[in-house]
């Protein structure tokens, strides 16, 4: 290997350009090489010894080592031998600091190291830069932070003075320390601080000694570098000492002086016990807050005070230590005791904060006022909105009214307002409109009014809950403290597009129209209403037998069965008839909701059945005609020319409204019109005969079976024989035949 006279770089023997900085390489001419039999014979040159080492004797692993390292360090060029030393000087400066305790000097060492060694890559271009002297740089800057590293371990007091104990106010209350230097910081008859210079750990120990023969052994706590007690006249020492740089602190607080404590009855106070101390002070008390110092209090009379705080409901989240207790009641409001030390007490109570979600919406406008909005709550920015954009702002706040103002982000002229009244954690949604002039809010979802112990707010509309499944209703409206729901079960789920347990509408106090927030009693009467499936109704009714099963059955019976099953929604219906071929209340037709149905089938209580029955009336008395008693109607029924119109129509007119009575037959019958169960009859008179009709030709227009009040008959068909009494309605010149309203048919 050969080292490039430029750079430096290690190159091989055969390269004649360097590869990291281009310089061109001199060809040199390798060493001869000596032959073996050409070697000297060192038993002819140098008389043999035996004390002389032999050169094949095997070598010891650390010489093998220590020959490993000097070939290598032989190899490296000048830059390579600096960079080294100096990352291995580094490595050892960044030990010396974490030892000591210095993390800052210890993170400037660690820096070094980091430059030296990219100083090292970029000189060998495994980091590529730009410029070729960079590395320079990187390793400069490395030496450079040799000075804050070195001044970090100096222990400068050259403009610490010298202070006189006698100027101390409180230098009869704490002994003198041994070093004159130091630093006063605070001096007066209640307060001292000091630091102390030129101070051993011996001497911190030996003042901590002197403190406590002076009699700052009340309550103390003594650490490795810290020691805290009061006097027998109240006055609190604070001690601490820094090895590191031989300096203590000495703090001392004289007794705080407290009058006597006239309990305040404020809404806050009066959320507290009273202490049973009567001496302390009275800070704060007001509807934001409340703070009192209460002396005159041991730690034990701290314990029970807590005790009895915790039996005032201050008892939520609660945490406690040796000397102090936190929690909050279940109105929200946080209260902190804590022991002060000689027998001295804090008492805070705070008001409750509330979490609040914001969700405003900015409806975008088409071309004009595209303005962004700036919100403010009060006078505290909060944001701003883009224009056509939803943001949502978290806001911690305490109880009370605030005011949303929407500011135009480029024309603070142009606002729109809203008034929120802050009593307890709230999601609140508004959506704003910008125009030229103002901006239009629009509340979506709005704060809820302040309600009593027995009242609750609704957590939702009632358009909200709709289609909700009505478990998750009954737990939200639970948890919001309503104590009366019941349910109304609707088992109307046939082919599924309704989920189970879907709400279909719930009422309050029965109101079916409420919104979020709106206030109610605890124990009003909430019925949610909600589907089920059919199938899985309990009163449910499967049928014994079909419909057909009821035919000829009387119907006050067929009612009477249908009760007892359990359905409520039946209906009668009567058909008057003079045939004596039925009883008087026989049942024709049973029907459920419009069908027939088998046994087995299932149906609700609610569906519809239908019992459809006979009346029998003994026949009117009808006068009619006949042959026998009117010799025109005899004459008409002897006529043997169909086609004689005038005579067969001028009887017609002169009987119209006439009831007539003759033994006929049906000569045609044909479906009305689509009509698959009404019918046009035409009728004759005598018998049936297929070759020749008696009389004039008659006809019943457009009527079904039981319009003819057929008896002696279930069915009428063409070739019939029947006695007809029918009332004469008319005459159809199309025609030519007499058109007849039924009475009765009975059949021959």
């Amino acid at each position: 290997m050969i080292n490039c006279s430029k750079c430096g770089a290690e190159l091989s023997d055969d390269t004649r350009f360097c590869s990291y900085c281009g310089n061109k390489i001199e060809a040199t001419t390798p060493p001869p090489i000596v032959e073996d039999d050409e070697t000297p014979d060192s038993s002819q040159s140098e008389p043999a010894n035996a004390s002389t080492p032999r050169s094949d004797a095997p070598k010891s692993l650390a010489d093998k080592i220590k020959d490993k390292a000097s070939d290598k360090w032989r190899k490296l060029n000048t830059y390579s031998k600096v960079t080294t030393v100096a990352i291995a000087v580094f490595v050892l400066l960044c030990l010396v600091a974490f030892l000591f305790g210095k993390t800052a000097a210890g993170i400037i060492a660690v820096l070094q190291i980091v430059l030296t060694v990219a100083a090292l890559l970029m000189k060998k271009q495994i980091i590529k830069v730009p410029k070729s002297w960079i590395h320079f740089v990187a390793l400069a800057l490395a030496v450079v932070l040799l000075v804050p590293y070195v001044s970090l371990f100096k222990l400068d007091y050259g403009d610490a003075e010298k202070f006189a104990w006698s100027d101390i106010l409180l230098a009869d209350v704490v002994p003198e320390p041994e070093s004159r230097f130091g630093e006063i910081i605070g001096n007066s008859s209640e307060y001292l601080s000091l630091y102390v210079y030129r101070t051993s750990a011996a001497d911190y120990g030996e003042y901590v000694d002197a403190c406590k023969e002076k009699g700052f052994t009340v309550e103390a706590d003594q650490s490795e570098q810290s020691y805290y007690a009061y006097n027998a006249d109240g006055y609190k020492l604070s001690l601490y000492y820094d090895e590191s740089n031989s300096k203590m602190h000495i703090g001392v607080d004289a007794a705080e002086q407290y009058g006597t404590l006239v309990w305040p009855d404020g809404i806050i106070a009066s959320m507290l016990p009273v202490p049973a101390s009567t001496t302390g002070e009275i800070t704060q008390d007001d509807d934001k807050g409340f703070q009192a110092y209460v002396s005159n209090t041991p730690i034990d009379e701290f314990k029970n005070y807590v005790a009895a705080c915790a039996d005032r409901g201050f008892n939520i989240d609660a945490y406690e230590s040796d000397e102090s207790y936190s929690a909050e009641n279940s109105e929200g409001y946080k209260l902190s005791v804590s022991y002060q030390g000689n027998s001295v007490i804090s008492i805070s109570v705070d008001e409750p904060e509330y979490e609040v979600s914001i969700e405003i919406e900015c409806v975008e406008n088409w071309a004009f006022s595209k303005y962004d909005v700036d919100v403010y709550i009060d006078d505290s920015f909060e944001g701003t909105i883009d224009h056509g954009t939803t943001e949502t702002f978290a806001v911690t706040m305490s109880k009370g009214t605030y005011e949303i103002r929407f500011v135009n982000a480029e024309d603070d002229e142009v606002t729109g307002t809203v008034v929120i009244d802050i009593h307890q954690d709230e999601s609140l949604r508004y959506k704003i409109s910008c125009t030229s002039t103002k901006i239009d809010v629009e509340t979506i979802v709005g704060t809820i009014a302040e309600y009593g112990e027995d009242e609750a707010p609704m957590p939702q509309s009632a358009s909200s809950y709709k289609f909700d499944n009505y478990e998750d209703v009954q737990k939200e409206l639970t948890d919001a403290g309503f104590t009366n729901i019941s349910f109304e079960i609707l088992y109307d789920i046939v082919l599924g597009w309704t989920n189970e347990g879907e709400i279909e509408n719930i009422s309050v106090d029965g109101k079916t129209d409420f919104n979020r927030g709106d206030i109610f009693n605890k124990d009003a009467e909430i019925i949610i209403t909600y589907h089920m499936p059919e199938d899985d109704n309990p009163s449910n009714i499967t049928m014994a037998k079909g419909s057909s099963a009821y035919d000829g059955m009387n119907y006050l019976d067929v009612e009477q069965a249908f009760k007892d099953m359990g359905f409520t929604n039946i209906e009668l219906g009567k058909v008057t008839t003079e045939s004596n071929s039925y009883t008087d209340g026989e049942v024709f037709l049973v029907e459920i909701d419009g069908w027939s149905f088998d046994a087995g089938e299932v149906f609700s209580p609610n569906d519809k059945v239908y019992i459809k029955y006979y009346h029998v009336e003994e026949p009117a008395v009808i006068e009619s005609i006949t042959i026998d008693n009117n010799s025109d109607f005899a004459a008409l029924m002897k006529i043997t020319d169909q086609t004689d119109a005038s005579t067969i129509k001028q009887f017609v007119n002169s009987h119209i409204g006439t009831v007539i009575e003759f033994d006929g037959c049906i000569a045609l019958m044909m479906k009305h019109n689509n009509y698959k169960t009404r019918f046009d009859v035409c009728i004759a008179g005598g018998d049936y005969d297929a070759d020749r009709v008696y009389g004039p030709l008659f006809a019943f227009e457009d009527v079904n079976y039981y319009d003819m009040n057929v008896s002696g008959s279930d069915t009428v068909t063409q070739g019939m024989n029947f006695r007809v009494i029918a009332e004469i309605e008319g005459f159809s010149d199309a025609g030519g035949y007499v058109i007849l309203k039924p009475v009765s048919l009975i059949a021959r």
